[in-house]
């Protein structure tokens, strides 16, 4: 009995000791909801409009510091995003202060006249931490109440060509072990901003066995994206095709897959 009461004393310790730091933890110096936001939410520049201006807008109650920076975007073979330094983009300021409740210009510009394609950047406005939202130095061995998160907007900057060509296809649509995949290629010469591909399945007397939908993004020029989603395994056996409807801002991208049962275990 003595060893039982023991054991359990010391595990009602441990659990105490845990609620405690699980509180500290929970009661955060900061809030961590950002403060602050960019508007416009994207710039368009061309031939007639070779510069522009976003705001910061500091909706805080405390001064906000932030830094800029503008990279050359593009995307890999597999759609992802990638970004490199570039010196065709001019813009002023790098650092700033906003005060609370006010708002502060950045100004951008490019420096050579637009090209047969699109190039696309984008801006980075990054908050910087002011001193009292630091955490305690590594090694210190201080627990810190709270959590510092430095809030980052990135907003995309678009130089139209000379002539812009909007158009994009449905490139090949398949599917193996009840996945189906959607290529879809930007076949113009700027970005296509696709909003969502709709995936459904027909049964061969046009019935419609199942339908989903999948949150697009953008496709620069030239490029293309894959899009998948799972087939039920209980509409698969029945399935004689699959429609792929892509809507972007401007376009609807249709294409259609002949279904194969093979298709269900390959």
């Amino acid at each position: 009995m003595i060893n039982n009461s023991k054991i359990t004393l010391k595990s009602c310790t441990v659990f105490l000791a845990a609620i405690n730091v699980f509180f500290i933890l929970l009661t955060p110096v900061q809030s961590i909801s950002a403060n602050f936001n960019v508007t416009p939410t994207s710039l368009n520049l061309d031939k007639n409009a070779r510069s522009g201006v976003f705001s910061v807008i500091n909706s805080g109650s405390d001064k906000l510091n932030v830094q800029i920076s503008v990279k050359e975007w593009g995307q890999d073979a597999d759609g992802k995003d990638v970004y490199a330094d570039t010196k065709d983009v001019v813009f002023f300021p790098k650092i700033m202060t906003v005060e609370p409740n006010e708002q502060r210009a950045i100004r951008i510009g490019i420096k050579s006249p637009p090209s047969p394609v699109e190039k696309t950047y984008r801006l980075f406005v990054e908050e910087i931490p002011s001193p009292n939202k630091a955490p305690a130095a590594p090694g210190s061995g201080k627990l810190t109440a709270g959590l510092t998160i430095a809030f980052r907007y990135s907003t995309p900057v678009f130089v139209k060509p000379v002539r812009p060509q909007e158009s994009g296809v449905v490139e090949r649509v398949d599917m193996s072990k009840r996945v189906s995949k959607a290529i879809i290629r930007n076949t113009g010469n700027v970005h296509i901003k696709v909003l969502s591909v709709t995936f459904k399945g027909l049964a061969a007397d046009g019935q419609e066995l199942f339908s989903t939908d999948v949150a697009g993004w953008y496709i620069l020029h030239g490029l293309s994206r894959s899009y998948e989603v799972n087939v039920p395994k209980e509409a698969c056996g029945r399935l004689a095709m699959i429609k792929v409807s892509a809507q972007s801002e401007h376009l609807t991208l249709n294409g259609a897959l002949n279904v194969k049962k093979s298709m269900c275990s390959q």
